[in-house]
This record gives structure tokens, C-alpha cells and sequence, in this order.
């Protein structure tokens, strides 16, 4: 084999190992590193309007919140979960649900209406 085209072989050879290593790296780019999301979607996490009315727990720094049967807190942009409940979480649990609070007015009695004001200017209403 001549020196020539053992050299166009090992450019062949590391254009090919080149090619594969880009292709490796890149496609290694779409993956994620971190958290997967077991038989639920992307989508499954407390909402805004629960997040809004219940008091967090917090647990290792982090505002954790008990939706669905799991604890949820914010890992950056996104929300994750624990696999499997801390034990400190567990006895929290036990202890008290988390407080929810509400905003919408009570659906009991109704308000009395303000009383009525004597503008004829004398006492007792008279004219």
C-alpha cells in the first residue's frame, strides 16, 4: 500500500469518527438530564390556582406542594416531584393537610344592608 493512499484511508477513517462523534453529541442535546415524569405528562402539576390558595410546606429549602397524591415543588423553570415520599413529608402529612385559603365570598347568610341614611336634616326623619 502506498503512502498515498494510506493517507486518503486515515482521512476516510477520521472523517468517518468525526462525523459520528458530531452526530453522537448532537443528538445527545435533545435528551434531558434529570427528573422523568413516569406515566404522566408534562402537563400534570399543580396549577395556578392551586398554587395560589394553598400554603406551601417547605422541605430541603424548597416550597413543596401535595397535589395528586405526590409532593411537587420547583426545580428552576420547571416542576418535579419525589418518587417516593420523605419520611419528613410523610409525617407533615399526618400532622395536618396543607392550609388551603379562599378568595370567593362566603356562600352563607347574606350581608345586612347598610342603614339608611337621614339626609332631610332634622333627627327621628320627620319633616
Amino acid at each position: 500500500m502506498s503512502r498515498v493512499s494510506r493517507t486518503r484511508m486515515f482521512l476516510r477513517l477520521a472523517c468517518a469518527v468525526g462525523m459520528g462523534a458530531t452526530l453522537a453529541v448532537t443528538a445527545g442535546c435533545g435528551l434531558e438530564v434529570g427528573a422523568t415524569y413516569p406515566g404522566i405528562g408534562y402537563d400534570d402539576y399543580p396549577p395556578d390556582g392551586y398554587i395560589a390558595t394553598t400554603e406551601p410546606v417547605y422541605f430541603e429549602g424548597r416550597a413543596t406542594y401535595w397535589y395528586g397524591d405526590r409532593w411537587y415543588y420547583r426545580d428552576g423553570a420547571r416542576w418535579n416531584h419525589y418518587d417516593r415520599e420523605p419520611p419528613g413529608l410523610y409525617q407533615r402529612r399526618m400532622q395536618a393537610p396543607p392550609m388551603r385559603h379562599t378568595y370567593e365570598p362566603s356562600r352563607g347568610r347574606p350581608r345586612a344592608a347598610p342603614p339608611a341614611r337621614n339626609f332631610g336634616g332634622r333627627a327621628g326623619g320627620r319633616r
